[in-house]
C-alpha cells in the first residue's frame, strides 16, 4: 500500500495512519499463517470476531493482534510446529517465542509506508480450549482491500462466549464495544448457553450469577466512561465512536435479557 493510498484510508475511517498500515500487514501476515499451519490453527479473539462476524453488520474496530489456539495432541509436538512454521514467514523481522506457560508470542517487525517501524503481535496458545463449533472462514479486512485468506475460526456463539468471558476478567472498552454489537446480532441461544458452560468451566470462572456479576462490573465501568472512550475510541472508525454511557447502559440491557433467557 503506498503513502496516498494509506492517507486516504485514514480519512476515510477516521483511524491513525499507522492503524491502517497495521491492518494491511496483519491481512499479510493472516494469509501466510493460513498457508503455514492450515486447519491446525483456529483464529480467535477481536481479530476474528471484527474481521468475520462484526464487519458483516458494519460494525468492526481496529484489532491489532492475532490470537490463535494450535494444539495437535502432543505439546511438544505443536511448540515445535509453530517455531518451524513462522521461520517461513516472509516480509517480517519475527522475534520470538517468548514462552509463557503454554503461550508462544511473536513478534513481527515491518517498516511501514510513513517510514515507521511497527510490529504485530501473534500469540499462539497451545491449548484446545472445548467449543461448540470451529469451521473455514473467509477473514478479511473492512478497512483494506488487501489479502482476504480463508482461516479455521471458532464459532460466532463461541467468540461471544470467550468475549463476554474477557468482559467479565476485564472490563476493556474493547471488550464493551464488541459485546455490544455482537448482542445486537443473530445467534443461536442455545448454543450460546453451551458455549458459555464451556467456556466458563475451562477459565475456572466459578461465579454462581455470571452475567448478573457481569451487569455489577459495567455498573462500575459506566462511572468510568470518559476513561474508557479516551482508551478506546481510537480503535473504532469514527462514524462508530459511541456514546459509552449509553452504549453501556444498553449492554447491561442485553445481558440481563439474556439472564432471563439462558440457563447457566
Amino acid at each position: 500500500m503506498d503513502e496516498e493510498m494509506l492517507r486516504y484510508l485514514a480519512a476515510k475511517t477516521g483511524l491513525g495512519l499507522n492503524y491502517i498500515a497495521k491492518e494491511e500487514r496483519i491481512s499479510f501476515l493472516l494469509s501466510q499463517l493460513w498457508e503455514i499451519f492450515g486447519e491446525k490453527a483456529i483464529l480467535k479473539g477481536g481479530t476474528a470476531l471484527n474481521r468475520v462476524y462484526l464487519a458483516k453488520i458494519g460494525a468492526a474496530r481496529f484489532s491489532e493482534d492475532i490470537d490463535i489456539d494450535y494444539f495437535n495432541g502432543d505439546v511438544g509436538r505443536a511448540a515445535e510446529e509453530i517455531k518451524k512454521g513462522m521461520k517461513l514467514v516472509e516480509e517480517f523481522d519475527v522475534k520470538g517465542p517468548r514462552v509463557l506457560h503454554r503461550t508462544f508470542r511473536f513478534d513481527c517487525y515491518y517498516r511501514n509506508p510513513l517510514g515507521n517501524r511497527d510490529r504485530v503481535k501473534v500469540e499462539f496458545y497451545l491449548s484446545r480450549p472445548p467449543y461448540v463449533e470451529a469451521r473455514i472462514e473467509l477473514v478479511k479486512s473492512p478497512f483494506v482491500s488487501e489479502y482476504p485468506t480463508m482461516f479455521r475460526v471458532y464459532s460466532f456463539e463461541d467468540l461471544l462466549a470467550k468475549k463476554l468471558a474477557a468482559l467479565y476478567n476485564r472490563t476493556e472498552g474493547k471488550d464493551i464495544y464488541d459485546s455490544f454489537h455482537a448482542l445486537n446480532m443473530e445467534f443461536d441461544k442455545k448454543r450460546l448457553e453451551n458455549a458459555l458452560k464451556l467456556t466458563l468451566e475451562f477459565y475456572h470462572i466459578e461465579d454462581g450469577d455470571f452475567l448478573r456479576s457481569l451487569v455489577e462490573k459495567l455498573d462500575y465501568a459506566k462511572k468510568n466512561a470518559r476513561y474508557i472512550g479516551n482508551s478506546t475510541n481510537h480503535f473504532i472508525p469514527k462514524s462508530l465512536r459511541p456514546n459509552w454511557e449509553e452504549m453501556i447502559e444498553s449492554l447491561k440491557l442485553r445481558i440481563e435479557e439474556l439472564g432471563r433467557v439462558l440457563s447457566l
